[in-house]
């Protein structure tokens, strides 16, 4: 008996009988739950009756029998393969996270900081923001935006028109259309010497990177302001033109109109420019206000964790409160922002999947659709958690970088 309690207070053994027991108890636990979905699924195909499971992935190949919308680049239509229509899913639920990490973080940052003005009513305001949208679910946000918000639009039939003018002469006419079929705003139309005038514009960014690393090597030698970031950007974005007017316009735009079809005119939709469908900006407006408010605590947090002294003595030479903030607080700051942001990040990308509340086409969408149509629930859902963990992996592996090169660089 005392060499088995001797043998139980090794801690090498221990934490290997505890570990190995726990990966046993998953494995049954998991295989259980694999028969029964098995079962339910086969109880009316007598060919796969057997108790062990039979997992399938030929029936993707198959037409997929619905259509997807709110696609940028492409749509699906029910001719498609049912891989194709996940795919598109998945790419529908991509753009959204990518256009609701820019605009919460963008939020975030604007709010956590304004949380520590000195302006009372701003710092009141941002307070009153946090402490209400954080606290309300974001489901029930997104049905706020939707249904109250976005439901008193115009039929498309009455859509308002927005021209944009400068000192009375009318610049872009149609420039936004606002109807219950989307927003419909200008865009880009590709040209021949597209992919020329980016590889110009990729060059003129590594020669602006070069040139911001030698003023702030300048910089820290003479001291003063050496326009570390006014003289790389003019260089850049000075190229972009030059580069633009000598190949002879790249790229143009085109702006929305309504076009009508069917009888006498009577279906009516946009054409041309770019649509925002009601769905899609209603998602990014409820889920990226409701991220941001988390975010900007991380950003407050992360500012307050500095000692005082960081701001004393970057009042003390002379700094304005715009460079106190980019040039000594921020890069500081972002070592203790960077990990909780990428969890937030992270949970907001799964949170997209309520989007299917109010018919969004991501990829919960087509993938439970799919489910409905063809059955094979296992394979299904074992796709939809694989393509789940891929985004959360990359973006963890992102962010990841970016905290070990801001550690590692001492930004």
């Amino acid at each position: 008996m005392s060499n088995l309690v001797s043998f139980w207070y090794r801690s090498f053994y221990r934490r290997t009988i505890i570990q190995g027991a726990v990966i046993l108890l998953v494995v049954l636990v998991g295989l259980a739950l694999i028969e029964q979905v098995s079962n339910i699924e086969n109880v009316h195909s007598p060919r796969f009756s057997s108790s062990i499971p039979f997992i399938t992935f030929d029936f993707l190949d198959a037409r997929a029998g619905i259509d997807l919308s709110h696609g940028l680049i492409f749509d699906i239509d029910s001719n498609d393969s049912r891989m194709d229509a996940i795919l598109n899913g998945a790419w529908n639920t991509i753009r959204l996270a990518v256009v609701l990490i820019v605009f919460a973080s963008l939020l975030g940052l604007l709010i956590g900081v304004g949380r520590l003005s000195d302006f009372y009513l701003i710092q009141k305001a941002c307070t009153i923001y946090v402490e209400v949208l954080r606290n309300i679910p974001a489901l029930l946000q997104i049905y706020i935006w939707y249904t109250v918000v976005w439901f008193i639009t115009p039929p498309i039939a009455e859509a308002a028109h927005i021209n944009i003018s400068f000192f009375g002469a009318n610049i872009l006419t149609d420039a936004v259309i606002v109807s219950n079929k989307g927003l419909a705003i200008p865009w880009f139309v590709r040209e021949s010497q597209l992919g020329l005038w980016f590889l110009l514009g990729f060059i003129a960014l590594v020669i602006s990177l070069i040139v911001r690393r030698f003023l702030q090597k300048r910089q820290d030698e003479l001291g003063g302001n050496q326009g570390t970031n006014r003289y790389p950007a003019l260089i850049f974005f000075g190229a972009l033109i030059l580069a633009y007017v000598g190949l002879g316009a790249p790229f143009t735009t085109e702006t929305s109109s309504i076009v009508s079809s069917g009888a006498a005119g009577a279906i009516k939709n946009y054409g041309g420019g770019m649509v925002i469908t009601g769905e899609f900006l209603a998602i990014v407006v409820a889920l990226g206000f409701y991220t941001a408010s988390f975010i900007s605590e991380i950003v407050r947090g992360s500012i307050l964790a500095l000692p005082a002294g960081q701001t004393e003595a970057a009042k003390a030479l002379g700094l304005s409160a715009y460079q106190r903030l980019t040039l000594i607080i921020l890069p500081q700051a972002l070592r203790t922002m960077i990990p909780p942001l990428g969890n937030q990040y992270i949970n907001m990308t799964k949170n997209t999947s309520i989007a299917v509340a109010i018919g969004f086409s991501d990829v919960v969408f087509a993938t439970r659709t799919i489910s409905n149509n063809a059955g094979h629930s296992l394979e299904i859902f074992t796709t939809l958690l694989v393509l789940y963990l891929l985004m959360a992996l990359v973006i963890s592996s992102i962010m990841n970088s970016l905290n070990w090169y801001v550690q590692r660089s001492g930004i």
